[in-house]
């Protein structure tokens, strides 16, 4: 009998063969999504002769790997980052630059997805359509209208150049339309019987309903603009206004590139955006279910 048990526990603890099959292409996933970053992490502390050396891809898998390692291990990289480029004022324009844009971008596609959701008026579903007809768009098309109005208002090499643009998203106005949709009607009714307004009703039913939206749609901004490299590109000249991203820039010489030193700044780009993510992944996960954009 208690062979009998033992098996059968056995067994239960068993996958099944459908879902070993899933969890290996799933960690498959996971490591081809993690590998970049990996090699981009050794690499950043490497020298710059063992860097090359993998770069001659070597044909054998187990040289591949071994020319992945660091060795020596070394910290220069790091060290020349902030040394030879003013990166501490890029981190501090980056931060400008994404805290200005998160900010006022959460309050205003929040209030349009609410006025998409909640109320009526003559033409709100043809607006609408435009709205998501312009997610399709492609940057680069709207790139140099956006430019020449830059150059018409006179904010070429400015800081608004670079926050306005990215002030009203059309994927936040549908994400939080989606999400706000939702909400029972009765709670609109119960705040109108209280005498509350559009705004009160907005700022004190809609917002702490939504919170978990807004934390999803705080971390997209977040590394939309961290990560944004073309537009700052383009319009501005100073290397007192340059984000981090453009500042990496500054070791790729086409002529003696700078492979470690890049990866080292890059590394130090990149983690803003993994700490931003681990604080708020669990709002994350509950924002994206809310808004009904889960597979």
């Amino acid at each position: 009998m208690s062979k009998l048990q033992s098996h059968s526990s056995a067994r239960r603890w068993l996958p099944s063969p459908s879902s070993a099959l899933i969890h290996l292409v799933l960690l498959a996933g996971g490591l081809f999504m993690v590998g970049p970053l990996v090699w981009m992490l050794l690499t950043s502390l490497k020298t710059p002769a063992n860097a090359e050396a993998f770069f001659e891809t070597p044909r054998q898998l187990f040289a591949i790997l071994r020319s992945m390692l660091p060795d020596p291990l070394t910290w220069d990289n790091y060290i020349a980052v902030f040394t030879e480029r003013p990166f501490l004022l890029y981190f501090l324009n980056s931060a400008i630059y994404t805290i200005g844009r998160m900010i006022p971008a959460l309050f205003f596609c929040s209030l349009a997805g609410f006025l998409f959701a909640k109320t009526s008026f003559r033409g709100k579903n043809l607006i609408f359509a435009g709205i998501i007809i312009t997610m399709m768009i492609p940057f680069q098309v709207k790139m140099l209208t956006l430019y020449e109005m830059m150059v018409d208002i006179g904010w070429v090499d400015t800081y608004w150049a670079v926050i306005v643009v990215g002030l009203m998203e059309p994927f936040g106005i549908f994400l939080f339309r989606q999400t706000i949709v939702g909400i029972p009607n009765d709670l609109m009714d119960a705040a109108k019987i209280d005498g509350c307004g559009m705004l009160r009703t907005y700022f004190y039913v809609i917002l702490p309903l939504i919170r978990p939206t807004l934390a999803a749609y705080s971390i997209f901004l977040f590394m939309w603009s961290w990560s944004d490299f073309l537009w700052p590109l383009i319009v501005l000249n100073s290397e007192a206004l340059k984000p981090v991203e453009v500042g990496i820039l500054g070791f790729s010489d086409i002529h003696n590139p700078e492979y470690t030193k890049m990866m080292a700044a890059s590394t130090v780009a990149v983690a803003p955006i993994i700490v931003f993510f681990l604080f708020m992944q669990r709002q994350f996960i509950k924002g994206v279910t809310m808004s009904g954009l889960k597979g």
